[in-house]
């Protein structure tokens, strides 16, 4: 397999990482979900293990929160090993780079990403709900795309495990908030590399891995799409359809109307 074909596994088995880490939902509107109080950031910086998140096969998922350069910034480095490319035998490590800005001092648990895989959603709501700094955090993240939006929750622990009765803590400060936490997986830290025969870090470089295309490009590719797609040939396939601020599991494709002989 060339450089470049496996640049491309990567740029492609990175965004359906991500993508995989949410559940999609009807409506633009987010939950509320109630930040931590008088969160201290610099206790949050350092490596965490990802113990738990959203709709994810992925394995080894580590957090490395670190101070930005601007003031009121932070950075955040997930490390991880992409299934797709396990499954491929591929000895590798993939790490993506986001920005997380501090738009009220006041409420510095109330934060907003920008994922460099995410060129259509964007910037994402960053919200830490829970944490004692030294065993455990939980972080609820929210974006939205045209008449949808995604939600994702993480809980991190200092340590490859994690006590049960802090995770029963999230998810009931979850089912107070109205969010469903049917969805976390539980992430394999087993047979994990610091470092493989490639070693991928994607940050606002991630579309520089395609040839001629940059990433203004491909909003104004995703942009056009969105705009001449009629969205009356949508159909949400999932466990139903169900109305906003309840989860669905599935995928979205384009169909064509019904026939007059299928039941509608």
């Amino acid at each position: 397999m060339t450089g470049y074909a496996l640049k491309l596994l990567v740029v492609a088995a990175g965004v359906v990482g991500l993508a995989l880490g949410h559940t999609l939902h009807l409506g633009r509107t987010c939950p509320d979900i109630l930040p931590f109080p008088n969160l201290s950031v610099d206790k949050t910086l350092g490596e965490w293990f990802v113990l738990h998140k959203f709709d994810t096969d992925n394995t080894c998922l580590m957090w490395n929160l670190t101070k930005g350069e601007l003031p009121d910034t932070l950075q955040v480095t997930e490390t991880r090993q992409l299934s797709f490319l396990d499954t491929l035998g591929v000895d590798h490590t993939h790490a993506v780079t986001a920005r997380l800005d501090i738009n009220n001092p006041e409420v510095p648990a109330r934060m907003r990403i920008r994922w460099p895989t995410s060129a259509l959603t964007g910037k994402a709501d960053f919200t830490v709900f829970d944490t004692d700094y030294t065993s455990y955090m939980a972080v609820f993240e929210c974006d939205r795309a045209g008449l949808l939006h995604r939600r994702s929750v993480t809980i991190l622990s200092r340590q490859r495990n994690i006590d049960d009765m802090f995770v029963a803590r999230v998810k009931r400060l979850l089912d107070t908030a109205d969010v469903s936490h049917s969805a976390l997986s539980t992430i394999n830290h087993d047979l994990c590399r610091k470092t493989g025969n490639h070693n991928w870090h994607v940050d606002g470089d991630l579309f520089g891995l395609l040839p001629g295309v940059d990433e203004a490009e491909v909003r104004r590719r995703v942009s056009q799409g969105v705009k001449e797609y009629d969205v009356s040939q949508l159909e949400i396939v999932g466990e139903g359809v169900e109305p906003e601020g309840k989860s669905f599991r599935g995928s979205i494709i384009g169909h064509q109307p019904p026939t007059s002989n299928r039941e509608v």
